[in-house]
Parts: C-alpha cells; structure tokens; sequence
C-alpha cells in the first residue's frame, strides 16, 4: 500500500526541466522583459556563431523555449513588422494599418491595474513603424501609449525631453525621452548601454514591470543588403538579449524574443562568394518568403511559447497559464 501511495506521488510530481534545463513550471512573472525584433530569422543567428569560439552559443541559443508564429492575420498574407508586433501585443488578428487600431487594447493596458510599470525603447524605427505613430490619431480620451515610458533611440529636435545612459533614468508617463547620444546618422551608445541603464533604474522604482525592446534597424540593414551593418546590430541586441537572460535565475522574469517580417538570406557556402558576403556585402541574397515568425523565451511561464500558433496568440501566452500546483517532491527533485 506504501508502494502504491508514493507512485501516484511521483506520478503527481512536476516536471523540473525544459530543454535539458532546470525549469519551474507555473510561475506567474512579475517582471517581463520582451524584444520584438523586425527581419530576424533563425537562421541568421549562426552568422553570430562564427565570431565565437566552437563550443560556445549565442544568447539565443541558451532560451529554454522556441516557437514559430504565423505571419498573417485577417486582411494580409505575409504582415509587416508593425502589424505583426501590434498583433502580438493586443492578442487580435483584425489589424489594419489605421488609427482604427487603437480600439484595440495593448497589453500595458492590462496589467497597469495590477501595479506593473512599462517601459518601451524603441531603435531604428520609421514615423509609421513607430509606436508614437498612435499619438497622430483623434483620441477620445487618454493617449494610446498611457502609461508607457517611452524612450526613444533617435537625435533630439527643439526641447524634447533627452536621455543619456551614463545618468540616471527618470521615468514619466506620457511623455518621450530622446537618447542625447545620437546624431543624424549614428548613436554613440548602443541597445545594450540602454537597456542596462534603463533597467537598473526601473528595479529601484518597479517590482513588476514590462520592458518592450523594439528594433526595426536590423531590417532596415537586411533590405539595403548592409550585411555588415546588420551583423552589427544583431550582435548589440544578442548581447542585450544575454543581459535580460541573467535575470531568469531569479524565477519572476520572463524574458521573451518575438519577430516580425523575418527575412530569408540565401547566405553562400564557403570560399570566395562567402568572404565577399560577410566582408564587402556582395553576393547578399534576400528573400520575403517566410510564412512564420520565430519566437525565443525563458524564465517565467516561458513553456507557453513552444510549439506553433498564431502572432494573436502572443498575448495569451504572456498573461495565460496553469498556476503551480505545489505536488512537487524534494525527496525526488534532482535539481534541489
């Protein structure tokens, strides 16, 4: 009888790994660090793997969770970057490119009632990729952005509100902070150097809190077929991504990669075509062809973002999932 009780324990218990990684399943995250990035697909991540040593991977590589986003909704089949971001964070396939989507309600607009603080810095993106693209609507009420703080990677004009990673970061609603390092052309810091400023500032003030880190500029390089410049990018945000990815040991952050608009690059064999490629941005060849959209997570609840759904699906993923169940033995957790 013994016996019996302390199978249907075991059979009971929960799983403690994802991925051959310990994981505690069930966690609700009281802090979620997510990066939507435009043009990224997965095979451009082993362009980074050439700069590191055999035996090591990218940030990327080490997330506990992959999964792969359809890129459609009701109106288009293959989405833009915006549309696909705006999707995943309204959970709704009905978007149309208008101010008409500001009926639909953002995430932060959720869980601002539950005392969690958003943050969004925002790189390389155009008037209409831009989430202040909102701002230019008829409101009825408040702005559509209340109550993110924004930051802005782009030159300052006149007397915006400016930023600067070496000071710290004040945080106030509805208004937009410009980052004084950059020029016409170029920012003297990096995505990196923000968000690790920006961060350390927001766990003084925050204990939940969103960070939404949106990068349009590594698409940018791909359709001007700069592949050095987007190999620069894409090797600023992996390093950001492995900054967000030392907070999960702490088990209340979620740390979450989506993208938009991924892009196939036909990336040559070997031998001279692969040396003009990755040195003199030739022999670039760049497809729209993806169908899908890839999708990285770790930390709290990232086991919803296995498998394949659509980009409305984000949404539920982030804010839906089994509470823990407290059936876990000690005597039989080999990661305790």
């Amino acid at each position: 009888m013994k016996w019996f009780i302390l199978l249907s324990l075991m059979g009971c218990a929960q799983v403690t790994s994802l991925n051959l990684k310990k994981h505690q399943f069930g966690v609700v995250p009281s802090k979620i660090i997510w990066f939507q990035i435009a043009g990224l697909e997965e095979e451009q991540i082993a362009t980074l793997r050439f700069l590191k040593p055999s035996d090591t991977k990218t940030s990327f590589e080490d997330s506990i969770c992959y999964g792969q986003t359809w890129n459609y909704n009701l109106y288009q089949l293959r989405n833009s970057s915006e549309s696909t971001f705006l999707s995943q964070m309204t959970g709704k396939k009905n978007i149309k490119n208008s101010c008409e989507d500001t009926s639909l309600r953002p995430i932060w607009n959720y869980i601002s009632n539950s005392g969690y603080e958003t943050v969004a810095l925002e790189n390389g993106a155009n008037p209409r990729q831009s989430l202040l693209w909102f701002n230019s609507c008829p409101q009825t009420e408040s702005s559509y952005l209340n109550p993110v703080h924004f930051f802005v990677r782009s030159k300052p004009s006149g007397n915006a509100q400016t930023f600067h990673y070496t000071e710290e970061i004040s945080f106030s609603q509805e208004s937009v902070s410009y980052d004084r390092s950059c020029g016409d052309s170029i920012c003297l810091s990096s995505i990196l150097d923000n968000f690790k400023s920006i961060y350390s500032s927001l766990i003084k003030k925050s204990t939940r809190h969103l960070v939404i880190v949106r990068d349009f500029s590594y698409l940018e390089a791909i359709e001007k077929k700069d592949f050095k410049r987007a190999k620069e990018i894409l090797t600023d945000i992996e390093m950001t991504y492995g900054e967000a990815m030392k907070l999960t040991n702490s088990n209340d952050h979620l740390v979450l990669l989506t993208t938009g608009d991924s892009r196939f690059i036909d990336i040559p064999d070997q031998g001279k075509a692969f040396f003009e490629f990755e040195k003199e941005n030739k022999n670039v060849n760049v497809k729209r062809t993806k169908l899908t959209n890839l999708v990285l997570a770790s930390g709290a609840r990232a086991e919803n973002f296995c498998g394949i759904y659509d980009d409305s699906d984000v949404f539920d993923r982030i804010l839906s999932g089994p509470k823990q169940q407290g059936l876990e033995l000690k005597i039989i957790n080999p990661f305790k």
